[in-house]
């Protein structure tokens, strides 16, 4: 295995210990703010997130990872998750990792990973939660729907991460069915994978079962929240006033959105940090995804 399987989060190690106005492995980032500059509506959202002018950087840490430096023997917290833990389009001081370390006063790293799956948070956790031992460990967990899978003669992920609706969606709008999206030897055995999301429930639920063993193993509290948690409801009135706009999780006010146009803003990171500070949501996640197998 790579370093970029095992313990880094970037596959380009040049970029560790460095910061970046952009993530450097999406470039439509860049291209939808410039675009937005452009548009009066995406502009005012912009200004009412303060992405107006641009000073907005990610800071990689000596793994590739956001914010500080991993030093084993710390005595820390992690947050662990996809891009709503590693904050897609948010300000590193307002994202739910570095507002949990404000509110405890304690170390906390940062594990999560751009367009990160379940999968991910495993092989991450696997890997650095015996070395940093913490003490809790908090995850906006990802969503059913995605993993990732090393192909065969390569130790690298497969360069997007693999969503059952998206192949299944491709094969039916080409006609085709799901194994024809997959140019392989093995495209049939994909193709019926994927064209069943019931596996892609049971990976989801595997990977969350095996952090909490990991967490039990060495004595940390895994405590977990979905970012659904969070709805228009929880915001304040002004916000719940204001236009939304569709991003992913839904339509979401304004006054609320990343710099990326994708992920939500400062608000519900200050929200989700209440939440998993206050509430771990762990039986009851497992026990809706059961639900979801079962009945």
């Amino acid at each position: 295995m790579t370093l970029y399987l095992g313990k880094t989060v970037q596959k380009d190690l040049s970029i560790l210990n460095t910061t970046s106005t952009f993530l450097p492995t999406a470039s439509g980032e860049e291209h939808r703010y410039n675009n937005a500059l452009q548009d009066p509506i995406r502009r005012k959202i912009l200004e009412l997130n303060n992405h107006i002018p641009n000073n907005m950087n990610y800071r990689f840490n000596n793994y590739g990872f956001r914010g500080e430096d991993f030093i084993v023997g710390t005595d820390c917290d992690v947050c662990i998750g996809s891009s709503n833990t590693w904050g897609g389009g948010n300000y590193e001081e307002n994202i739910y990792p570095s507002l949990i370390a404000k509110q405890t006063g304690r170390t906390v790293y940062n594990l999560g990973h751009p367009a990160g799956t379940a999968d991910g948070c495993y092989r991450y956790s696997a890997y650095w939660l015996p070395k940093l031992m913490p003490k809790t460990v908090y995850s906006v967990w990802p969503a059913v729907g995605r993993t990732e899978i090393i192909l065969s003669g390569t130790d690298e992920l497969t360069k997007n991460k693999i969503k059952w609706a998206k192949h299944i969606s491709k094969a039916e709008s080409k006609r085709k069915t799901v194994e024809d999206e997959w140019p392989n030897d093995n495209s049939e055995w994909f193709g019926k994978y994927f064209g069943n999301t019931e596996n892609s429930t049971i990976n989801n639920l595997k990977n969350l079962h095996a952090i909490k063993q990991i967490c039990d193993t060495i004595g940390a509290e895994f405590i977990v929240a979905r970012p659904t948690v969070i709805n228009l409801t929880d915001l304040s009135a002004e916000l719940q006033a204001q236009d939304t706009v569709n991003i992913q999780g839904g339509a979401w006010p304004h006054g609320d959105i990343g710099r990326d146009f994708k992920h939500r803003g400062s608000e519900f990171h200050k929200l989700i940090a209440e939440y998993l500070l206050n509430r771990n949501d762990y039986d009851n996640l497992c026990q809706q995804l059961e639900r979801d197998l079962w009945q």
